[in-house]
């Protein structure tokens, strides 16, 4: 029998239990959200570090099981262009290679070489080119429409830009032992020398050099302008894994890694400090995108982009030499299950990848047939016992090194002050636990056609950090894994994504009941207001992260004392002779001359010790001046014998300690 409410039934209050239920869905979001929150502060505080990963490995399998699945539109088949091969100018293009290799010889770019080269590229990339590409003509005006995507994009690049050219010619301001190298190398390109591998210590890829050069020949070769040739690299990246995340996923997947990106510390810091390194993670992220593109379309075109950024990254870092096998691997992996996940290659188009591949990287070819361990030597010192004695068992230690390379992005990252904020987390902290929400997401709602690449490049590129076998204590290293962080982001951006269109449904389709549905909404707005503040709170502790934390665990908090010297010397370059009396650990000499704004970079007057009857106790008229370790002080007595005039004069550091002393002598 039917029963009938009253009006006063009807108008009742419900049930807690029945407001529960029809909140059931963000109520899960918010247990996942207290528990991946509560458990990312104890990694942080080092205190319960088990139970913070069990609280966040929880919240993580919370989210993946009970968030919305995601949408899918509708998608027809692959395009599936089998188009002839076009063998004459892919003929062609292999002669002009293997003839350029003379060009090559000896380490040295040559016109004749460099023309030949170019010319096979040019070959292979209009041999495939779409036979319906025509130019397209556009007249202006040309309208430019931005989607809310795109807006996030430009926002991120500008805030991006921000944080990494902001004070950059003062942070960091000491060169190191690296960046006195590499503006070495910089400084022979403009010299009119073209070396395709920098054999100084430890033997360096020169692409991000001869980017860097132009750059240096109009602003003038610093420590700063190779900075900043670094952090453009990095802003480039940002947009382009906005194109990778919509490629693989949507315009918002890919918009929101971006947006991380752009805050992120990891790339922030790698971004100014000037190293080669900062071109991984854009060549990466370009080799995917147009192996995503040609798996989807089918088009040859996108195979060879994608081999040609592939070739040339061999020639920026030498951790990027995991890229080109692992995409070899997920080529053949593809080939293999195409029919199943629809993906549109052939096994030709695996192979024309192969050799473009070896075209675009055919300069270092050419260097790694005549000097195979040189190149080799710095990754050999890792994996062998070159430089310092294996452990016993190599397969542990390796299996500890994955184990704090994958701890890095939540618990303990880098320790080297250069590379990190020391034992810092290398991802902030939402983007952390929305790393592990979108992790057991991705694995367990996401097609599989869509994240087994993400996946595969993932682990490839954090392999070079875990290989470390004779110096385990290097890993984990913020520098080698960079390639990983494009796919951490767009792992993270998955989570944040998801997030996002839980609390849209949650807004919208609330249940038929109106207090329910008006408790869903208030739920929804409120969670969707956590998130947007902790995205908030995150990019504004990037700033006293990097501008405060850093500046202090920096070499005497960002003081430089190789800049304290060149400009002393500098100052002297018209009165005298100049020296420095070295002592052990005190000073960078390269880094000294890398700095000089009036001295000749072939300036060499560092002394081991004073010496009767040699420069500058040989008793010749003049002035000299002489820089001194503070604790030098028999040297200082017997300059102050042997000068009829003297003075010295004490620099020194912000908080009062003494840097150096500089005698100034005149007989």
């Amino acid at each position: 029998m039917a029963t009938v409410k009253t009006a006063t039934e009807e108008a009742a209050p419900q049930r807690p239990g029945a407001l529960m239920a029809g909140n059931k869905p963000v109520v899960f979001l918010l247990a996942a959200l207290a528990l991946g929150a509560a458990g990312q502060l104890l990694l942080d505080l080092r205190t319960g570090v088990t139970l913070g990963a069990v609280l966040l490995a929880l919240g993580a399998l919370v989210f993946g099981f009970f968030a919305p699945a995601p949408h899918r539109p509708q998608e027809g088949s692959p395009s599936s262009i089998n188009e002839p091969v076009r063998w004459l100018p892919l003929v062609g293009a292999l002669l002009l290679g293997l003839v350029s290799l003379m060009g090559f010889a000896g380490n040295r770019y040559t016109l004749p070489g460099v023309i030949l080269w170019a010319g096979s590229l040019c070959c292979v990339l209009l041999a495939h080119r779409p036979s319906d590409f025509r130019l397209n003509r556009r007249r202006f005006p040309i309208r430019v429409q931005l989607s809310l995507p795109d807006l996030v994009v430009l926002f991120s690049v500008l805030l991006g830009g921000f944080f990494r050219l902001y004070r950059i010619h003062t942070l960091p301001l000491e060169m190191g032992c690296d960046l006195p190298l590499i503006h070495a190398n910089i400084a022979q390109i403009l010299g009119g020398d073209f070396p395709i591998f920098f054999e100084s210590h430890p033997g360096r890829e020169g692409l991000f050099f001869y980017l860097a050069a132009p750059i240096a020949a109009v602003a003038g070769l610093s420590h700063t302008s190779i900075k900043v040739a670094a952090a453009l690299t990095g802003m480039l990246t940002i947009p382009v894994v906005y194109r990778l995340g919509r490629e693989m996923f949507d315009p918002w997947t890919g918009a929101l890694a971006a947006f991380l990106l752009s805050f992120s510390h990891w790339h922030i810091i790698l971004s100014r400090v000037g190293y080669r390194a900062i071109l991984m993670p854009l060549l990466v992220s370009l080799s995917l995108l147009f192996l995503v593109r040609g798996l989807r379309t089918g088009k040859d075109i996108h195979y060879v982009l994608s081999a040609l950024f592939a070739g040339l990254g061999l020639q920026s870092y030498n951790a990027f030499m995991v890229v080109p096998p692992v995409l070899g691997l997920a080529l053949v992996l593809a080939r293999v299950l195409s029919r199943r996940w629809q993906l549109a290659i052939h096994w030709r188009q695996a192979v024309l990848w192969a050799i473009v591949v070896l075209l675009a990287a055919l300069p270092l070819l050419s260097y790694v047939l005549e000097n195979p361990q040189r190149y080799v030597y710095r990754a050999a010192t890792r994996v062998t016992s070159i430089e310092s004695e294996l452990p016993e068992s190599p397969a542990l230690t390796w299996l500890g090194n994955a184990g704090k390379a994958a701890a890095m992005f939540h618990y303990q990252g880098d320790s080297i002050y250069v590379n990190n904020v020391p034992r810092h987390r290398q991802l902030g902290f939402v983007t952390a636990i929305f790393l592990a929400f979108g992790a057991v997401y991705s694995v367990l709602r996401v097609r599989r056609h869509q994240v087994w690449l993400l996946w595969l490049l993932l682990a490839g590129t954090m392999l070079p950090s875990t290989l470390a076998l004779a110096f385990p204590d290097e890993v984990p290293s913020a520098v080698r894994s960079i390639g990983a962080l494009p796919f951490a982001m767009l792992i993270s951006a998955i989570g944040l994504r998801t997030a996002g269109a839980w609390l849209v449904r949650a807004w919208s389709r609330g249940p038929d009941s109106t207090a329910s549905h008006s408790s869903t909404r208030t739920l929804a707005v409120v969670l969707g207001t956590i998130l947007f503040a902790g995205l908030a709170m995150e990019i504004l502790s990037v700033y006293p992260l990097y501008f405060e934390r850093y500046a202090m665990a920096q070499p005497l908090q960002n003081q430089s004392i190789s800049l304290e010297m060149a400009r002393t010397i500098d100052d002297f370059a018209d009165d005298g002779e100049a020296y420095i009396l070295r002592a052990a650990h005190w000073y960078d000499g390269n880094a000294v001359r890398a700095q000089f704004k009036r001295t000749p970079r072939q300036w060499s007057n560092e002394l081991m010790a004073l010496e009767p009857g040699k420069p500058p106790l040989n008793g010749e008229a003049g002035k000299v001046l002489v820089i001194l370790h503070p604790d030098a002080r028999e040297a200082l007595e017997l300059l102050e014998h042997s000068f009829e005039k003297q003075i010295v004069l004490e620099h020194r550091w912000k908080d009062g300690s003494l840097a150096f002393k500089a005698f100034y002598g005149e007989r």
